[in-house]
């Protein structure tokens, strides 16, 4: 096989080409070259603490970098001479935008039992040591928090059908969540509580964060059952004095843990902008990308601590802007784009293509400005990121800086990127020029190059409107191949779906 940075430089190349429309022949030898790299010996390409790896070794290849972490993939394994559509199938998913399903169950549906995906995961943290079972009884969970009850307090309790403070106090965490679920209003969910707070500070103490966790998270659901006034007061009074900073950042270790996120997030939401503050505070020490989207995924729906992220695009550390740009624009925060703008002058190009990528995200018509200034950076790669960023109709304030953006374009990867954006948007501005772009005469902005032409009919398919549509009727038997081509391919594609 060739060298891992050949082969990586090769699959780069290879998605570059895929993601032109007007390359088909192109893309039909470079796929050629990349898979007979594959007929001997099997790869394995993984992105790791934002670096890729191919067969275990590091190498430069930023693009192909960004197309994997794009689609928060870990590791791809594919074998010796791969079964053909499977490996067209994998490159065609990579080189396309992310979907609501992940790389890894596209390729599975399309059929693929060779090539194998592994997606990132979030978990935050160390594991928690399982705690030691002592004979000669063994130690039940720690989520229900019978741990230090003995056997025969336990079953005088269960006997009991009266309340007593002394008897609640040997109760399980399980029985007195579950009293308080049947009966948040009852006349002893003081004592309930003034219990529980007990169990959480042991529970703190033995770092049992499962049992902490269900303790708040059930205290907060039964508040949430409550109308009376007097009896809210009891519970914010007791979850007052529960909530601390030990136990915030306990809870935010778990956020992303499938098993403990619906809790951990009521649990944080709670918290307000408490809650909000000890997740930036983990955000701005994550050092992987994989972390960093493990938190923004916490923090969706979190717009209590606005205030307090759009402060931190201040920061003097780049690191921390760049974090914290990319959560600004995963939550698609209009009020962060000031912030964000004053960015576009940071001497670190990562910082730029963070703020590019959030502006686009962003799509409001107070991000217009700003990210037209981002697509004229220095640097292609800042530009490539607005153009990456922008998706769907709720950018339309966009399509014109998009449009102005094309004549002054110099790069045809750029460029590229430029008009498919467009196609997201959607809106009758950007399915004009895409129609004018399109067009044998008239020509764009003094220039039509056969393969823009086609990048354009794909815009056009991806836009999908009845103007559109009817254009690429119209183009079906346009004077060049290329685009006549791929205009019987978009519209073929469009009745399939």
């Amino acid at each position: 096989m060739a060298t891992p940075q050949d082969f990586a430089a090769s699959v780069a190349r290879t998605l570059e080409l895929f993601r032109d429309p007007g390359a088909k022949e192109s893309q039909k030898a470079q796929f050629r070259t990349l898979v007979s790299m594959l007929k001997v010996e099997g790869v394995t390409i993984a992105a790791q603490d934002g670096k890729l790896l191919v067969n275990a070794a590091t190498v430069d290849a930023e693009t192909l970098l960004q197309r994997i972490e794009f689609h928060s993939v870990k590791e791809i394994a594919i074998p010796a001479d791969p079964p053909l559509p499977e490996m067209f199938e994998l490159l065609r998913v990579l080189a396309d935008q992310p979907g609501d399903d992940d790389l890894a169950a596209r390729l599975r549906a399309s059929g693929a039992t060779h090539i194998s995906v592994r997606m990132q995961t979030f978990v935050f943290g160390t594991p928690i040591a399982p705690i030691t079972k002592a004979p000669p009884r063994p130690v039940p969970s720690a989520a229900s928090g019978t741990e230090d009850i003995p056997e025969i307090v336990r079953e005088a309790t269960a006997q009991s059908s009266g309340f007593s403070p002394a008897a609640a106090a040997t109760r399980t965490t399980a029985d007195l969540i579950a009293q308080l679920k049947e009966k948040p209003d009852g006349p002893h969910v003081g004592d309930v509580l003034a219990v529980l707070g007990r169990q959480l500070e042991t529970a703190m103490k033995t770092n049992r964060t499962t049992q902490a966790l269900m303790i708040v998270a059930g205290i907060v659901r039964a508040e949430q059952q409550v109308s009376d006034a007097s009896r809210r007061r009891q519970y914010s009074i007791a979850l007052k004095r529960m909530y601390s900073k030990a136990l915030l950042e306990a809870i935010a270790e778990v956020a992303n843990d499938p098993t403990d996120r619906e809790d951990a997030l009521l649990v944080l939401r709670r918290a307000g902008e408490d809650g909000v503050e000890v997740l930036l505070d983990l955000l701005v020490a994550a050092p992987t990308i994989e972390e960093r989207r493990g938190i923004f995924m916490a923090l969706t729906g979190m717009k209590e601590g606005t205030d307090q992220l759009v402060h931190m695009l201040g920061h003097h550390q780049w690191f921390v802007v760049r974090n914290v740009a990319e959560l600004a624009g995963e939550l698609g925060l209009d009020e962060a784009v000031p912030a964000l703008a004053k960015q576009l002058e940071h001497d670190d190009e990562r910082v730029r293509k963070a703020v590019a990528m959030a502006l686009a995200k962003i799509g409001s018509s107070s991000a217009a400005e700003p990210l037209r200034r981002a697509l004229r950076d220095k640097s292609s790669e800042v530009r490539m990121q607005a153009a990456l960023g922008v998706g769907g109709r709720k950018s339309s304030a966009l399509a014109m800086p998009l449009v102005v953006a094309m004549e002054e374009e110099e790069d045809e990867a750029v460029e590229r990127e430029l008009i498919l954006a467009l196609g997201r948007i959607a809106s009758a501005s950007a399915v004009q020029a895409l129609i004018k772009f399109a067009q044998p005469g008239g020509r764009l902005f003094g220039r039509k190059p056969a393969a823009l032409r086609a990048t354009a009919v794909e815009a056009l398919r991806i836009a999908a409107t009845p103007a559109a549509i009817g254009t690429l009727e119209g183009l079906t038997d346009d004077g060049d191949k290329q685009v006549r081509t791929a205009a019987q391919s978009a519209l073929a594609d469009l009745k399939r779906k």
